[in-house]
């Protein structure tokens, strides 16, 4: 039986459901208020009904550390993608403790309970470009002298247990995901590009970064756990594309005008009057999220592709696939 962390989540759900087609016997963490409807959407759409019914639901909290070794208790790997998606520095705490308490405690009961394998979802945010590297690979290392996000700080953290969790007996492998490009219930974090790309107006950097399909990425989880490929890790990356194209493709297919670019001058002067909007209660254009906004970054996915012979879905592909099911979620969310 395999463990499933961040279930009801957007990638959580994708993993779910390639587990299951693949016949695997799951158990997956929710919590208490979790509405797990929209998995069983997904499965209905893509897969069957009695698949969804086959997963062993518990509920339970990461933080409640007594709860974690009876939750996992038969288990023979665990899939960790629960995760704090917040990129306001404000939310410091609950960051840290979803990102990196939880992932130190999951880490602590695997090993107590000789469960044998930990496949952790971290972020290609914790990658940094060393002075003159022009792609990024999974041996590029954090630098301490870039501006991180706190999302990005909890994820190194959190990716610093599993490595100590490997040195002490588990079999791991870390996963480095692009800017996921997915559809669930119309309510992610990525389900914003849709929304923004949907506005009358609506505006765009052209700075550059990577991008993958949900698809993709839950297909890798679990065909590397089963290759039992441990102690590596894996960007998992289709393309680069500037958020100016991704935003204009999506327009484009819903004949709306082209977004109108920010330059860097522009998101400096919001950078700074973000710090007024912070005193009132206003959301923080942080450096690192500046940053993020404005630069170019480019990513080998050369690890993953080699070793599986596997071909990512482009961008353009996943772009049209998801953007489409957003629509008609939100249209039956409307209904």
């Amino acid at each position: 039986m395999v463990f499933v962390t961040g279930g009801s989540g957007l990638i959580g759900s994708y993993l779910l459901l390639e587990l299951s087609q693949r016949g695997k016997k799951i158990r997956a963490l929710k919590r208490e208020n979790s509405n797990l409807e929209t998995v069983k959407n997904l499965f209905a759409e893509f897969s069957s009904v009695e698949l969804f019914e086959r997963i062993q639901w518990v509920e339970g909290d990461l933080l409640q550390i007594r709860s974690l070794e009876e939750l996992i208790d038969g288990c023979h790997t665990i899939y960790h993608t629960a995760g704090n998606v917040e990129f306001d520095d404000r939310f410091k705490k609950s960051i840290h403790l979803v990102n990196v308490t939880a992932t130190e405690d999951l880490v602590n009961a695997a090993l107590s309970k000789k469960t044998p394998n930990f496949v952790y979802v971290s972020s290609i945010s914790v990658l940094d470009a060393a002075p003159g590297e022009k792609i990024i690979t999974e041996k590029s290392s954090w630098n301490m002298e870039f501006a991180h996000s706190e999302y990005a700080r909890s994820k190194k953290k959190a990716e610093m247990e599993v490595w100590r969790g490997s040195e002490e007996g588990l079999n791991v492998f870390i996963a480095y995901p692009s800017v996921v490009i997915g559809s669930l219930d119309g309510q992610r974090e990525s389900e914003k590009l849709f929304a923004m790309a949907s506005q009358k107006k609506t505006y765009a950097t052209q700075g550059i970064t990577g991008f993958v399909d949900v698809r993709d990425v839950a297909f890798l989880l679990v065909e590397l756990a089963e290759k039992e490929v441990w102690g590596k890790s894996f960007i998992l990356n289709s393309e680069e594309k500037s958020y100016q194209e991704v935003l204009n493709y999506l327009r484009a297919k819903w004949n709306l005008g082209k977004a109108k670019i920010l330059g860097k001058i522009q998101l400096r002067i919001l950078y700074y009057l973000s710090f007024f909007s912070r005193i009132f209660g206003g959301r923080n254009l942080s450096k690192s999220n500046y940053h993020a906004l404005t630069n170019t970054s480019h990513y080998s996915n050369k690890r993953v592709k080699n070793l599986l012979s596997f071909s990512f879905i482009p961008v353009d592909e996943a772009l049209d696939f998801h953007s489409n099911r957003y629509v008609n979620i939100k249209k039956n969310n409307s209904n």
